[in-house]
């Protein structure tokens, strides 16, 4: 799947360190957050967090992910608010990882519902009216639908707007395919939560003053793997 970034117009890339949190230690990362001599404050209103994952039919995102292949690709619809429903505003979104920096290419998509009618189909009607290239489009249509998650997001952003911060919780993940969805196989965790630290990648000398404030380990966290893997697909 990585060979998709070559036909991609990538503008910038920006580092995003994570850290996955138990919820016993919620407190104790609210505790430094609001001492952290970055002067952390909030961004926007929390908001619930929905996607889509797709992968080819060898699981070949999934895989690049596991084995830490440095150049690799999640493809994924995105949206905010109700899960299930009437969604306004979707978002087709290419999440590029090239070693240890990040990106998106994001472009918006037609209306749609997500309820017991989502197919595969109904997902290539709104890939065929993306204004991109035959390759991308051949590409999206190679895919199949993995999983469903969404979850809570905090945003909090440095007082110099430099570094930001976001943390997820309420995570759940429901598994999808390209027909006969009734999103019954759900796997709810939480116990889990997701810290993440984002800034540009020219902003990386004083990167390590923000994460070391923060008594967690960063580790290499992937919601898509995550769930792929408790829900044993």
């Amino acid at each position: 799947m990585h060979n998709i970034v070559d036909l991609l117009s990538i503008n910038t890339f920006r580092y995003e360190k994570k850290y996955v949190i138990s919820s016993a230690n919620e407190n104790k990362f609210i505790f430094h957050l609001n001492r952290h001599p970055f002067l952390f404050e909030r961004a926007y209103d929390d908001r619930y967090v929905n996607n889509i994952y797709f992968d080819s039919p060898s699981m070949s995102s999934y895989w690049d992910n596991v084995s830490g292949l440095s150049k690799r690709v999640k493809v994924r619809i995105r949206w905010y608010g109700d899960l299930y429903g009437h969604i306004q505003s979707p978002i087709l979104e290419f999440k590029i990882r090239n070693n240890t920096l990040g990106s998106k290419v994001s472009f918006k998509l037609s209306e749609m519902f997500i309820d017991s009618e989502l197919t595969i189909d109904s997902i290539h009607k709104q890939f065929n009216q993306l204004d991109v290239s035959s390759p991308i489009k051949e590409f999206l249509f190679s895919l199949r639908m993995t999983l469903m998650n969404g979850y809570s997001r905090k945003y909090y952003v440095s007082k110099d707007q430099k570094y930001r911060l976001t943390y997820d919780s309420d995570l759940q993940f429901i598994s999808v395919d390209n027909y006969n969805n009734s999103f019954k196989h759900i796997i709810k965790s939480s116990n889990r939560r997701v810290l993440e630290i984002k800034y540009d990648e020219h902003m990386d000398d004083h990167a390590s003053q923000i994460s070391n404030y923060f008594p967690f380990r960063m580790t290499k966290s992937s919601k898509y793997v995550f769930g792929v893997d408790k829900l044993k697909l």
